[in-house]
């Protein structure tokens, strides 16, 4: 079993801020339409007496009011399921990385790395005597299809497609950070980016994917296959490494 040194906290970090912002729209929904319906009528009935509808013309305008605090409940609420499920992934994802890996393995997830402007988050890392694995988890569902040197792929769940950004650009830019940022000298063949799909109904259709592109079993396979490669890692070449890193989150 793999020990875990961190454990995944931004997620569920956010997700809570917007609950609470949530609960606090509530009232300022109530506060605004309750005005919107109140003045609709007044100025439906100063309509009737003037006998004139340009009064009815205001009602739109104070309905804009209120539709404007409905679409940022709505927006926060699409981000609280997305939320839900991204933390759903890589929980899941965290968990069989430490109950399939070796007991040599050492997990590191939710990491942020800081490079002069330019910032990176981690969702997941893997360090062992056979090299480094750069994990991106996405939950996503659904066909993902495209290219793996493809910036944007394909993807449709239940009939409706949409573009999504590949998840490959993304774990290569965070190798590339990461091995700058700790000065890093292994071969590189050694640092693997790794794209994961930890949902059940994920199915990959990747051009050159191999390697990079997994789902949830073949990226714990991918990386227990390499326990058989010659060691470029002692034990206390890790726990330096990791020690490093984890100094650089506070």
């Amino acid at each position: 079993m793999a020990k875990i040194l961190r454990s995944e906290t931004s997620l569920g970090r956010r997700e809570n801020e917007l609950r609470r912002e949530l609960a606090r729209t509530f009232w300022l929904r109530l506060a605004a339409w309750r005005p919107v319906a109140v003045l609709s009528v007044l100025l439906a009935v100063a309509a009737v007496r003037r006998a004139s509808p340009w009064p009815l013309a205001g009602i739109p305008v104070l309905a804009l009011l209120g539709l404007g605090v409905e679409l940022r409940r709505r927006e926060m609420a699409d981000e609280v399921r997305n939320l839900e499920g991204g933390r759903r992934g890589e929980n899941k994802m965290a968990s069989i990385l430490a109950e399939r890996l070796a007991d040599d393995h050492l997990v590191l997830n939710d990491l942020e790395l800081r490079l002069g402007h330019d910032r990176a988050q981690i969702d997941h890392l893997v360090l062992a005597p056979s090299g480094i694995y750069v994990i991106e988890s996405k939950y996503w569902a659904g066909t993902l299809s495209g290219d793996v040197v493809d910036s944007n792929w394909t993807q449709k769940n239940r009939g409706f497609p949409r573009t999504v950004k590949s998840p490959v650009k993304q774990c290569e830019r965070q190798r590339r950070m990461l091995i700058s940022l700790f000065n890093l000298r292994l071969p590189d063949d050694r640092i693997h980016p790794m794209a994961v799909f930890t949902h059940p109904r994920a199915r990959l259709e990747i051009r050159g994917g191999e390697g990079r592109v997994f789902t949830l079993n073949q990226a714990v396979r991918f990386i227990n296959d390499h326990c058989f490669d010659p060691p470029v890692l002692t034990p206390s070449d890790l726990r330096s490494l990791a020690d490093d890193i984890l100094r650089h989150q506070t």
